[in-house]
């Protein structure tokens, strides 16, 4: 290695054929042609730190007399057309060549003063460019006003103080660290450049040299992360994701800047975000859009936003999923478990149970049963994509992303009739059945004192549950308990705030049952205060009746478990056939004369079913709208 002639002598030894030492002068014409100038050209072209940019033969001979000026003569500045003309014979003849040193300084060789973005009109996200299009560049003119200098990175290249970039640019990825390493040195630059010079950075404006050189980076590495990924057959988490999820090239910049500012342990702003991916103020009031509620990055998961401020002077606090982090870093995807736990952290308006009900348990007339099998099984089937291929059935949710499972359907139950009689029992059974998680939505917070807090609550409810439904490999089963309060008749010919609040919750419901994917079950009370514009939104609508006597003496049953000392002895024909109870008054009576039961001593320490009768007698006169409830105190 030691008797290899270094890159910079090379050159040093190509450029001395341009000059006449003795006089101490350039040669007016020189031979470029010469069999010894064209091999040591072509030896300094096939170098490795050449061979990533793309310069021919007269580009070498230009750069070798430039480095000649500028080691032996002591001349920092070059004049273009002084330089051209030792190929060319004279100025005149020269300028019609200053394309070529048009490209150097796009490749970041040369570094000319004052240099310019250029506009696309194909630009389909931030930083889309090709070696046809570059953002920066140099006007022609620009050349006659101003003098050459080299590139800072380009002579830290040649003199091996600093890695080039071009280098392995047809360099296959060895593994995902490199891969990723590529990527946050790109913005890292990008960072650097900050774009939010926007007085700098407009279209057709002269950058300063800090500016030019930063953008050239920039790109540079861009170029390598696309040329290095097309060389490298392997694919990496970062790519299953954007594949997954459809982003364009902007969206996966601002997911990759946020994955390296978590490792930093950084905090981020979406102020940060937007001056990292605009070139002005313009474009940053457009680029509102990538990180908006309604962005894909949001909606999807793949970003959260912290709104917790009422009032804020900057934007809103930005962080990648944790889970997504862990994917992305480690090639580990998260359990589903991991995933709602983040996607639910810090959340109030939802409690996920493990169901321990089975359908079995499930005490209900046998037409009913089957039913709910027939919902179910048109469920597991996914019936909604046969729909989908016939024209029959469509939802906007099927638009984000290329998911490479198959995309969750969609199921909505209504289940109706009094309290007690198996509607959130039978829930929980259903979920059972399909092996998922409930998630029980907490409707009494979703009413908030605060104008419009209320609304926003009802599209937090859905996104949260559509980001769960695309982020888990089995979404859990949403529950609305009490539905009608947020599901009854819309107020007409009203100008009460309140009513206007109350009306547009109905629409954002609608709007959000229409295309809802996953399960949902709504339960009521009173299904004649329903509007009848939800009534369409569910594929399956139950009446849950009051038990008869054989439902009542399976229901007995089920809650006297043999665990119970006497429960054997019980006489549910006797229990059954009296008292007209429900499965949730049964299991509350059973607790009651159980509890004391369990208080009693020796022999008498069992449940008997005078217990049972002392209890149902009491929930039989204690309940509402019976006549032999007493109203009052008694005496």
């Amino acid at each position: 290695m030691s008797n290899t002639i270094k890159p910079h002598k090379l050159l040093l030894k190509l450029g001395g054929f341009f000059y006449d030492p003795e006089a101490g002068q350039e040669i007016t014409k020189v031979n470029i042609q010469k069999p010894v100038i064209k091999r040591l050209a072509n030896k300094i072209s096939s170098l490795p730190i050449f061979k990533s940019f793309n310069i021919n033969h007269i580009d070498t001979l230009l750069i070798a007399c430039a480095w000649y000026e500028c080691i032996k003569d002591g001349m920092r500045r070059i004049d273009p057309l002084d330089l051209l003309s030792r190929i060319y014979g004279n100025r005149s003849e020269s300028i019609d060549h200053l394309d070529k040193i048009v490209s150097l300084v796009e490749q970041n060789i040369f570094y000319s003063e004052k240099k310019r973005i250029r506009s696309r009109a194909e630009m389909s996200s931030f930083i889309s460019s090709s070696e046809k299009a570059k953002m920066v560049s140099v006007l022609k003119s620009t050349l006659l006003e101003y003098d050459l200098v080299f590139h800072r990175s380009f002579v830290k290249i040649l003199m091996e103080e600093e890695e080039n970039i071009r280098e392995k640019f047809n360099r296959p990825y060895k593994d995902n660290k490199e891969f990723l390493s590529d990527w946050f040195q790109y913005v890292e630059n990008l960072d650097e450049c900050r774009f939010n010079d926007y007085q700098n950075n407009r279209i057709n404006s002269d950058l300063d040299e800090n500016a030019a050189n930063d953008l050239l980076k920039a790109m540079e590495w861009r170029e390598r992360i696309l040329s290095r990924t097309k060389a490298t057959e392997e694919i990496f988490p970062l790519q299953d994701v954007i594949e997954e999820y459809s982003l364009d090239e902007t969206e996966a910049t601002i997911l990759v800047y946020l994955v390296k500012e978590d490792m930093d342990d950084n905090h981020t702003d979406s102020d940060d975000v937007l001056r990292l991916i605009s070139r002005n103020q313009h474009e940053k009031y457009q680029n509102r859009t990538y990180i908006s509620d309604d962005s894909k990055l949001v909606k999807t998961g793949l970003i959260e936003t912290s709104e917790s401020a009422f009032f804020r002077t900057k934007g809103t606090d930005l962080r990648i999923a944790p889970d997504v982090v862990r994917h992305i870093i480690l090639k580990s995807p998260a359990t589903d478990e991991d995933r709602l736990k983040q996607i639910l952290k810090g959340d109030n308006l939802f409690s996920i149970l493990a169901p321990k009900q089975t359908f079995d348990e499930l005490i209900l007339p046998k037409e009913m049963k089957e039913t709910i099998r027939f919902g179910l099984g048109q469920y597991e089937q996914n019936v909604d994509s046969v729909l989908t291929d016939w024209g029959l059935y469509d939802t906007s949710m099927d638009v984000i992303g290329k998911v490479k499972r198959q995309m969750e359907p969609g199921l909505l139950i209504l289940f109706a009739g009094p309290p007690g009689t198996g509607k959130t029992f039978a829930a929980g059974a259903i979920a059972k059945a399909l092996g998922k998680n409930l998630l029980i939505t907490d409707v009494s917070k979703v009413q908030s004192m605060w104008v419009g807090e209320s609304e926003k609550n009802v599209r937090r409810i859905f996104t949260i549950f559509e980001r769960i439904v695309r982020r888990t490999e089995n979404p859990p089963v949403l529950l609305f308990n009490e539905a009608d309060q947020f599901l009854s008749r819309r107020l007409k010919d009203t100008g009460s705030s309140v009513d206007v609040m109350f009306n547009s919750m109905q629409n954002l419901f609608l709007e959000a049952f229409e295309k809802l994917r996953g399960v949902l079950i709504a339960t009521t009370n009173m299904k004649e205060n329903l509007d009848t514009a939800f009534s369409r939104r569910f594929h399956l609508k139950l009446d849950f009746p009051m038990p008869g006597e054989n439902e009542r003496k399976s229901l007995w049953k089920l809650h006297l478990p043999s665990s119970i000392p006497g429960a054997k002895e019980i006489d549910v024909n006797y229990l059954s056939k009296h008292y007209k109870l429900t499965g949730g008054q049964i299991a509350i009576i059973v607790k009651n004369a159980a509890t004391e039961a369990a208080g009693r001593r020796g022999k008498g320490k069992k449940l008997t079913t005078n217990d049972l009768m002392k209890y149902c007698q009491i929930e039989e006169a204690s309940m509402f709208g019976s006549s032999n409830m007493k109203i009052g105190f008694e005496v």
